[in-house]
């Protein structure tokens, strides 16, 4: 980390560093994000389910669940990987040091993010038990909650989601 990332971006990494909570990850999608995810959707997928995280030793993830697809975002590399929901053998998401870590093991392959919000989490665990996935979700307590004192009021789960449909929606 370099001494201006510390300045720029200090709040928040004593956030997710200290607290253990990513301030990043129940927002509204970055129109970056939205503009890349899209442009592997096809028509008439819709998103049910998205969880922003962090990707180990890489940056910023984002994954986005259809009826049909699984869209994984890795932001600092710039990539998009499609993945089909019926390739999904299990989904799992647990109480983690930064957060919720979610992981998704697709034909033998892992696939990882750490400091996702818990709610997106359970959203997520939710939708692909709906479409027959094997998913797990460890409901535990945050280990700190000082940053929901100090931090301004965050958008409700629905209201992320319907922002994110609505961007998303194939062109």
């Amino acid at each position: 980390m370099s001494l201006f990332n510390s300045f720029i971006h200090g709040e928040k990494l004593s956030e997710f560093l200290i607290e253990g909570h990513n301030p990043d990850a129940r927002l509204q999608l970055p129109s970056a994000d939205v503009d890349a995810l899209r442009q592997h959707m096809q028509t008439g997928d819709v998103c049910r389910a998205y969880v922003a995280g962090r990707v180990v030793m890489s940056g910023r993830g984002v994954w986005v669940m259809t009826d049909h697809s699984m869209l994984v975002l890795d932001a600092s590399q710039h990539r998009v990987t499609r993945l089909d929901v019926r390739q999904i053998d299990r989904f799992e998401a647990v109480r983690g040091r930064y957060g919720h870590t979610v992981r998704l093991n697709v034909q033998g392959h892992l696939h990882s993010l750490y400091g996702v919000d818990a709610e997106l989490a359970r959203a997520m665990h939710q939708g692909l038990q709906s479409l027959g996935v094997s998913s797990t979700f460890e409901d535990k307590p945050a280990r700190g909650t000082i940053w929901a004192a100090f931090s301004g009021p965050h958008l409700s789960v629905e209201d992320c989601l319907n922002d994110a449909r609505q961007r998303l929606l194939a062109a």
